[in-house]
């Protein structure tokens, strides 16, 4: 977010970036956070729903991003090469803060 930050304000790279980029980055935030809480009673729950609860989770996070992708798409005049680059570095950032969190407690739970 900070990288983001800088390009957009001193730096005035807005080229790169889509419009309404922070609705985007917003919406994957609280995507995010959802999805990373049912994951993370998943795996304390335990048991052997504890990994259909997380693939699930993520299931329905990729598939309410592509819904997400297509209205977008439809609603605004973009260039589809910056649009890609610009979600796919959003998604791809919080699948690896999300995956880097479970594997956190994954590990204080293997511990015990």
């Amino acid at each position: 977010m900070g990288l983001v930050l800088i390009l957009q304000g001193p730096l005035a790279l807005k080229a790169f970036f889509i419009p309404k980029f922070w609705v985007i980055f917003g919406f994957m935030a609280g995507i995010t956070l959802i999805v990373y809480l049912v994951s993370y009673f998943g795996i304390k729950k335990g048991g052997e729903n504890q990994i259909l609860i997380s693939m699930g989770a993520v299931v329905i996070r990729l598939l309410i991003s592509l819904i997400v992708i297509v209205f977008y798409v439809m609603t605004n005049k973009i260039d589809p090469i910056l649009f890609v680059i610009n979600f796919f570095s959003i998604y791809l950032s919080f699948t690896t803060f999300e995956i880097y969190c479970l594997l956190l407690n994954l590990r204080h739970q293997i511990k015990k």
